[in-house]
């Protein structure tokens, strides 16, 4: 398994970004909120699988905190 956290200045500001998430999330992928952070846990079948989708929700977290801060 694979964990990430980020913590923001709220945890309605890191639910915000955990829904944003969600619509892209492969089903070995778990959004979580505790508190103010969003918790990313990936159980991909292989590490270049979990590589590749850390890869890509990052890029798409970076994208929904810009539209955030614009907001």
């Amino acid at each position: 398994m694979v964990l990430a956290r980020r913590t923001y200045a709220s945890p309605e500001a890191a639910d915000r970004l955990r829904r944003a998430l969600a619509a892209d999330t492969p089903d070995f992928v778990t959004l979580t909120v505790e508190g103010a952070t969003l918790v990313i846990r990936t159980r991909a079948p292989s590490a270049r699988s979990a590589r590749a989708t850390l890869e890509d929700l990052i890029a798409c977290l970076q994208v929904a905190e810009r539209s955030e801060a614009s907001a």
